[in-house]
């Protein structure tokens, strides 16, 4: 028997972890323990909460009565077991079963979490066979977002179900505050709340919502976020996929950053880099740019058409996984507020359409003057729009109002919808209205908390 093994999964305790903060990714009820089960998979960015998710579905199972003996939880990006291959995850179940035997339990079935396990080598063929031949329920957890799609799509077409997890949402954050119940009661606010809760939420907009980057004084936020992103480019990306100029991958991930909210021209930075003494190509920064989204560390957001035979030329926008990261590892300055008020906005629309495929949520140019719409929620392959959402740090200012208004007029106009959403980081919460049409002007973070199926 593994010896090393066997002593992770005695160190394991769960109380160690609690009290766990909830998170509001619903995995579903749990399946009955069976060979052959569908299984679930948590995938997000390194450090975003993955490991407590896989603890908060743990409590649930030892509150509904399942045995402490049935559950088994092993991570497999520890570095004591390190490099990880196949007999290392049987010398797990063989672990597992004899500490369940030493403790008189008699299992029927078994409940098994495995964290990170991507970071054992050939792991989608050994866990099918587990699949295949034990009688479990089974979680795993990874920081790939290829999990489901190149890595093992052989072995688990059909068999497997992935859920994102993102940082903490505003609505997450706020349940860590002692009085987090009474602040989300809304959606009425007196002004004196109405002003804190402004006031958290621009500390969200700096801080972000990776769970151990709270309560920290800033200096340490900081440089803990600064080592989430270097440890994405060091694991993720440069060791991962094998990249033979960590510099510019690192070169990369801090301009990536601070062009959070904003269009990229892999172009542009080529030459940036090459102007700052670092050699690459397009070609390369695409590749390392494509790895960076595996990561989850960025996302894309490509141009909706309107029409089939149209393909957009126009340059996509880039967004960070979390607002407090990008700020933490951009140059000072680079990354500003509206920028990440805007990011906290996509990443609150991917949580509530997780079911969207590709393209689900997308940019706009209108075609007559081609103003810019931020969101558009909708079907990009079939070509239908939902929901279009601009978002302001402000419409105090009349050029930008107007600014903001005309381009969600002309798009209500073209793409037929009669309602569009404006979303302010701050200022008061109006309707406009418009031969039929209307504009809801609402408070970003009231949106933010809404907990409707839609949120709008």
């Amino acid at each position: 028997m593994n010896q090393t093994v066997l002593g992770i999964l005695q160190e394991f305790d769960l109380d160690t972890y609690r009290p766990i903060v909830p998170r509001s990714l619903n995995l579903g009820n749990a399946l009955p323990p069976r060979a052959g089960n569908l299984v679930k998979v948590v995938t997000g960015m390194r450090r975003s909460g993955k490991s407590y998710r896989l603890f908060q579905e743990m409590d649930a199972l030892l509150e509904a009565g399942v045995p402490a003996e049935a559950i088994c939880y092993f991570n497999f990006e520890d570095n004591r077991i390190s490099p990880a291959t196949p007999q290392t995850g049987d010398a797990v179940l063989e672990a597992f079963r004899y500490l369940a035997q030493q403790a008189g339990a008699n299992l029927d079935g078994i409940y098994l979490f495995f964290d990170e396990l991507q970071e054992m080598k050939q792991w989608g063929s050994w866990l099918r066979r587990i699949v295949d031949t034990t009688k479990a329920t089974i979680y795993i957890s990874g920081s790939s977002s290829k999990m489901l799609s190149t890595e093992i799509s052989t072995e688990f077409r059909g068999r497997a179900i992935d859920f994102e997890l993102l940082p903490f949402s505003f609505r997450e954050r706020l349940t860590m505050t002692p009085d987090g119940a009474e602040l989300l009661k809304g959606p009425h606010f007196s002004p004196r709340l109405g002003a804190r809760m402004q006031a958290m939420f621009d500390e969200y907009l700096t801080r972000g919502g990776f769970p151990a980057a709270q309560g920290l004084p800033t200096s340490q936020a900081i440089a803990l976020l600064q080592s989430y992103v270097q440890r994405v480019v060091t694991r993720d990306v440069v060791e991962r996929h094998d990249i033979a100029r960590p510099r510019v991958a690192a070169a990369l991930a801090r301009r990536l950053m601070g062009l959070n909210g904003k269009q990229i021209s892999l172009r542009k930075i080529e030459n940036d880099l090459r102007s700052a003494g670092i050699a690459t190509g397009r070609a390369y920064l695409a590749d390392l740019l494509a790895y960076f989204e595996e990561a989850y560390l960025v996302f894309q957001v490509k141009e909706f058409s309107l029409s089939l035979s149209e393909k957009s030329t126009t340059r996509p926008k880039i967004y960070a996984v979390d607002p407090g990261i990008a700020l933490a590892s951009s140059r000072a300055g680079a990354c500003e507020r509206g920028q990440r008020l805007e990011d906290a906005v996509y990443l609150e629309l991917r949580r509530r359409h997780p079911s969207m495929r590709d393209g689900g949520i997308s940019m706009l140019h209108t075609k007559q003057h081609g103003y810019e719409i931020d969101f558009v929620v909708g079907d990009a392959l079939e070509q239908e729009a939902f929901r279009l959402i601009q978002v302001t740090e402000s419409m105090e200012d009349e050029k930008t109002a107007q600014r903001e208004l005309r381009a969600l007029w002309e798009a209500l106009d073209e793409t037929g919808l009669e309602e569009g959403l404006l979303l302010v980081g701050s200022g008061h919460e109006t309707i406009y209205e418009n031969n039929g049409r209307r504009i809801v002007q609402a408070s970003a973070w009231k949106w933010l908390l809404d907990d409707s199926e839609t949120g709008m």
